[in-house]
């Protein structure tokens, strides 16, 4: 009789560890099924001093910025969406060190100015650049944007490896 119930119970552990198991597998499916985001507008110049900064924007809130390096280029990758939710049409306009530049473009994910790329001339009695906007926090917790951390998913499996060590243990001694 002993032996039935140890049974029973040792079937039910792998049960109970073929669910987590289960659940495991589809959240690192939903994961990774997420849809590719789209390709950025790559920003690019050259004939700046180094160190400089030059910082692009959708109306007032930055969509980028970069420093200019020893040899005088710099670059800037526009995403679409995003907390600035820039999209295909947007004007966005950029500051040289915190002074507006006359240059300017028209969005397109994925694109990219023609070589040699955008050469940009502080505006007569360019302005500065306003404030930074206070960084956003995002999902801070153990599920992320898609429902599924990688925090998560190590406690699952954390927690499926010890039913079926417990089933084995629990099978071992009969």
């Amino acid at each position: 009789m002993g032996r039935i119930r140890n049974l029973a119970t040792s079937r039910a552990t792998l049960v109970m560890a073929a669910i987590v198991a289960a659940v495991l597998v589809s959240a690192l499916a939903q994961s990774t099924a997420s849809a590719q985001a789209a390709l950025p507008y790559k920003a690019y110049g050259s004939g700046l001093k180094s160190a400089q900064v030059v910082e692009a924007f959708k109306g007032t809130t930055s969509v980028g910025k970069a420093a200019v390096d020893a040899s005088g280029n710099w670059s800037i990758d526009i995403q679409s969406g995003g907390a600035s939710n820039v999209a295909n049409g947007d004007k966005i306009t950029f500051k040289l060190d915190g002074r507006d530049v006359t240059q300017s473009f028209t969005f397109q994910g994925g694109q990219f100015p023609a070589p040699p790329g955008l050469v940009l001339t502080v505006a007569a009695g360019g302005t500065t650049a306003p404030p930074p906007a206070p960084a956003k926090t995002g999902d801070a917790g153990l599920f992320g944007a898609t429902g599924a951390s990688t925090s998560m998913v190590l406690l699952l499996g954390v927690l499926a490896a010890a039913l079926v060590a417990g089933a084995r243990t629990a099978t071992r001694g009969r």
